[in-house]
């Protein structure tokens, strides 16, 4: 019984939480904030990032 209580409760909290993450992306994707490209692409922006903060 405390079991199942345990459980339903820890599923309605990663529920909410994914509730919350698809909020956020569909907030950020009206406000064209979101962009689209390869892994390679992502790699490269990281890289540049990474250059950026290292001087």
């Amino acid at each position: 019984m405390l079991l199942d209580i345990l459980q339903n409760r820890l599923r309605q909290k990663q529920r909410n939480e994914l509730l919350k993450e698809v909020a956020e992306v569909r907030q950020e994707s009206a406000e064209a904030n979101v962009k689209f490209g390869s892994t390679a692409d992502f790699m490269a922006e990281l890289d540049e990032s990474e250059e950026k903060a290292h001087g």
